[in-house]
């Protein structure tokens, strides 16, 4: 093959590359190309979302694990705060330990009821009122129904109290509702 054959048959090779139907593929290629690459884009951005947000939610599953991990325990508490409560309304409200020589037994009953309070409080568990309020499922447990003058589903008696755990229920108030008064004449 001498030079002139040669650079013919390259003549001829690029004439084949630069004919229509071979530019045709080529645009073909770069479409499929950016979608792939935008199919790519895609699952990244998608991914990175999907990371975030599995993220955010270990983040609240910690949040929830700190603030509420000891909320078998503050129910047990809650027990023995009900047991302090009914001993110490006991001296407080008999007339014989209000004489001077029960008075520091009185002092140091009423500083265990503050130190208690102090404890719950640190530990973001609160009491809530019951007394006058409308019966709430989500908060208060009723045992009974009293006929009162009151309106229907009222709390007229707090048989134990309620209490939160920061901002979910730790334990529902006992309470005793209103029922309206039936006229019978």
């Amino acid at each position: 093959m001498n030079n002139n054959e040669e650079t013919n048959s390259n003549k001829d090779q690029e004439q084949k590359i630069d004919t229509p139907e071979n530019n045709e593929v080529e645009p073909n290629i770069e479409i499929d190309l950016e979608k792939k690459i935008e199919e790519l884009n895609d699952k990244l951005l998608r991914s990175l979302a999907e990371n975030q947000n599995l993220r955010k939610i270990h983040e609240k599953e910690r949040e929830d694990l700190i603030k509420y991990s000891s909320s078998s325990f503050a129910r047990e508490i809650l027990n023995l705060a009900d047991n302090l409560e009914r001993a110490f309304s006991l001296f407080k409200d008999n007339p014989k330990f209000k004489s001077d020589e029960f008075k520091d037994t009185m002092l140091g009953i009423e500083l265990i009821e503050k130190e208690l309070i102090n404890s719950f409080d640190k530990n973001g568990i609160k009491s809530f009122e019951a007394m006058g309020k409308k019966f709430d499922p989500n908060f208060h447990q009723a045992l009974n129904e009293v006929e009162s003058e009151q309106e229907d589903g009222i709390v007229i008696n707090e048989i134990q109290k309620g209490y939160m755990l920061n901002d979910r229920l730790l334990r529902p108030a006992l309470v005793s509702i209103s029922k309206k008064k039936t006229n019978t004449n």
